[in-house]
């Protein structure tokens, strides 16, 4: 007997239920809100680099690593991210 994992064979269901369409208001907020998340991120990747001299030193060395802590923070704050910036973006859109 073969046991199937539960919705085996079935596409995967999006991690958030359908929503209404959003207002450009709304829209323009929710970017911000990634915007937001991204720069904490940056600055989290940024502190756990601490001062290793993997790009090597001086200017180009600051430069190279402050470009991977950009670039590593983008890609950590794609959908859905830690959820930070939906969280700020429900709780902003609650309290107006």
């Amino acid at each position: 007997m073969k046991i199937q994992p539960q919705g085996a064979g079935q596409p995967l269901s999006p991690a958030r239920p359908k929503e209404q369409a959003l207002t450009p208001e709304e829209q323009r907020l929710r970017e911000k809100c990634r915007e937001f998340e991204t720069i904490l991120l940056q600055k989290l990747v940024e502190t756990l680099q601490g001062d290793t001299k993997l790009f090597g030193e001086g200017v180009q060395g600051e430069f190279l690593q402050g470009l991977f802590a950009e670039e590593m923070a983008k890609e950590l704050a794609k959908d859905p991210g830690l959820g930070l910036a939906e969280s700020i973006f429900r709780a902003d859109k609650r309290g107006t």
